[in-house]
């Protein structure tokens, strides 16, 4: 499926808009190819829109991704969903009796087969879709160290916060 067929069903200005930010994002130079299409994944398995999962599982191919990276994209939506929810736990109760080891056992995070710069970067952006102050923060700052830029970072943010609003259009088209 490419970008146009995903999309020819917009017909509203606000579908319009999305679909642009979502084009402009997705191809930004900072994030394009497999990491813009292995994101999207990630980011469409949070939200569970499936027309934006079968768009980045085909861009994902065409980019070369492997299957194995494929799933792990995957994979990253459930061990970020983990994660952000226990961590935002953690923040909005403020209590010390919970600020210890959660204990959860997350073995792709140590050896990702996209590389760690990939890895934190998708994780960065479920972080954001999910609204994890503690985990945007520490992705974050991990994406800065396993080379990333703060203008990609700025890109993923964007190309995330997008993928959830263009969720909602999805949802509506298929309830029409």
């Amino acid at each position: 499926m490419d970008m146009e067929k995903l999309f020819e069903k917009f017909e509203r200005q606000t579908a319009l808009d999305l679909k642009i930010n979502f084009k402009k994002f997705y191809e930004a130079a900072n994030v394009k190819g497999k990491l813009a299409a292995l994101t999207t994944l990630a980011c469409a398995e949070t939200t569970n829109c499936m027309a934006l999962i079968k768009f980045a599982e085909a861009e994902a191919k065409r980019a070369d991704a492997s299957d194995e990276e494929i799933h792990e994209a995957r994979e990253i939506a459930a061990v970020m969903g983990i994660a952000n929810n226990y961590y935002r736990f953690r923040h909005f109760a403020k209590k010390e009796a919970y600020q210890k080891p959660a204990g959860f056992r997350m073995s792709l995070m140590a050896k990702p087969t996209v590389g760690k710069h990939a890895m934190e970067a998708m994780a960065l952006a479920v972080s954001i879709i999910n609204g994890c102050e503690t985990c945007v923060e520490g992705h974050e700052k991990s994406v800065l160290e396993h080379g990333g830029t703060e203008d990609q970072i700025h890109d993923l943010a964007r190309l995330a916060s997008t993928i959830n609003g263009l969720t909602v259009l999805f949802r509506q088209l298929e309830r029409a």
